[in-house]
């Protein structure tokens, strides 16, 4: 008789446990999208050969998978010059509410500047516009914060996100790209900084305009800005940042809209950053096509 009780005791058990079971498995696959439909996978012609350029480094990828579509050299550690800008305006974007006004301490006359003036009143987003269309260093000093240790928090902040998005060739010692053999980064980590920073709508929104005028918060003083990205003429092109230094030779950042496909190309240590992408964007072109899974 006991051994009866204690038969129905585990069974009864049993039955519960399979019924929990069956519920989290059911849960567990209720959970996902079984119409899933990944995106086309981007390919490359059997046929291809590869393009030649004489950048010390060079990628393509795909700016949805990103998937690497053509390497020179893709983690060779070399100075990203003002393509520093970019961590510098994510940074400032996760730091500042876009409205905030910033008060400008002092003048900042190194470099490419946007001219902004000591006392001058602007708007973060104004300042990230002069950032990343005009690469102005001013702009790039005031939002990281002006003093000794703002600025040494800022960059410090540069490097954790450059961490925590797995860029593990990158380190930042400053927020406008000067010369230091301590500030690096790679053609690699470069595009998928940049394929992240392009889901900021004000950041993609930026490195498209070819031209913009800023002004302070009395409208008073006013900044006429110019891009520094002669290939913005070009119908593909849709971005995104250059970089110069005698140390970096030419640096360019590229945003690629192929029929809705987007691509992006990074060329370091060029001697000819325009054509060269010029000659990556004809490549991809002639030899990237999309093929849906």
């Amino acid at each position: 008789m006991v051994y009866k009780k204690i038969a129905k005791f585990w069974g009864l058990i049993l039955f519960i446990f399979s019924v929990l079971i069956s519920v989290r498995f059911f849960v567990f696959w209720e959970g996902f999208n079984l119409d899933f439909n990944p995106s086309p996978l981007p390919l490359i012609e059997e046929d291809a050969s590869f393009p030649q350029i004489n950048a010390k480094s060079a990628i393509i990828i795909d700016a949805d998978s990103g998937t690497v579509l053509f390497e020179r050299e893709p983690h060779l550690r070399l100075n990203p010059a003002s393509i520093t800008k970019m961590a510098t305006a994510i940074t400032a974007l996760e730091t500042y509410p876009v409205d905030e006004v910033v008060s400008v301490i002092s003048a900042y006359p190194v470099g490419k500047i946007m001219g902004l003036k000591p006392e001058e009143k602007i708007t973060v987003k104004n300042l990230i516009y002069g950032l990343l269309v005009h690469s102005a260093n001013d702009a790039a000093f005031v939002l990281a914060g002006q003093t000794e240790g703002k600025i040494a928090k800022f960059i410090a902040r540069m490097n954790e996100i450059a961490f925590q998005e797995n860029l593990n060739d990158t380190h930042f010692v400053n927020f406008d790209g000067e010369e230091d053999q301590n500030h690096y980064s790679t053609v690699f980590d470069l595009a998928h900084l940049t394929r992240w920073a392009l889901r900021n709508s004000i950041f993609s929104d930026a490195v498209r305009l070819d031209r913009i005028t800023v002004t302070d918060i009395t409208g008073n003083i006013s900044h006429d800005l110019e891009t520094t990205n002669e290939l913005l003429g070009l119908e593909e092109i849709k971005g995104v940042k250059t970089g110069w230094t005698p140390l970096s030779g030419e640096c360019f950042v590229g945003l690629v809209d192929l029929e809705d496909r987007r691509l992006i190309t990074v060329v370091l240590g060029s001697e000819d950053r325009f054509g060269e992408t010029k000659k990556l964007v004809d490549w991809a072109k002639e030899n990237i096509f999309w093929k849906e899974i």
